[in-house]
């Protein structure tokens, strides 16, 4: 499954930059776009919990980031960095500039077991966060809509309880 998801993308690949007859200069575009796209999307999940709080982009930002830590699962790392190593013919990942900052010599098969447990590590964290915002801001107001509708539909909800919630007191 993997072999054929590699495959595919390149293949779109070829189509979309038809024009380029280069391989490597294929696949170093591919890994600027890759590398952009990768930073800018972790700066929009620091941004959405910071400046840009809007839970709309943060469920967005969140399903984004679970198709991509899917795919890592999936394949055994990211598609498109496997494409890109295969048109440039290197073996250089995303993860390299970092691994090297800390002084790490990692091969490929435990460069895909760090990738896979940092996106995991990442994902569980950003789902959290989003779980967290919905039990502050998201059930708190459909507890007040219930509680506003709840006389109009002849629905007998108690007076208070302890939690706040609608659940029996």
């Amino acid at each position: 499954m993997e072999e054929t998801a590699v495959n595919w993308t390149e293949w779109v690949i070829h189509r979309i930059f038809y024009w380029e007859e280069d391989n490597a200069k294929k696949g170093r575009l591919v890994r600027a776009i890759h590398t952009g796209t990768s930073y800018v999307i972790l700066l929009m999940v620091v941004l959405s919990f910071t400046l840009l709080r809007a839970f709309w982009l943060q469920t967005i930002l969140l399903g984004i980031c679970g198709l991509i830590w899917l795919q890592h699962i999936l394949f055994h790392g990211c598609v498109f960095s496997k494409v890109e190593q295969r048109l440039i013919k290197d073996e250089t990942s995303f993860l390299d500039p970092f691994l090297e900052l800390v002084g790490v010599e990692a091969n490929e098969r435990s460069k895909q077991g760090i990738l896979m447990m940092l996106s995991t590590v990442g994902m569980a964290m950003f789902t959290l966060a989003w779980v967290g915002r919905v039990q502050a801001e998201i059930v708190p107001l459909l507890t007040a809509q219930a509680r506003a509708v709840a006389p109009a539909l002849h629905i007998p909800l108690p007076l208070s309880s302890p939690s706040g919630s609608l659940g029996p007191s």
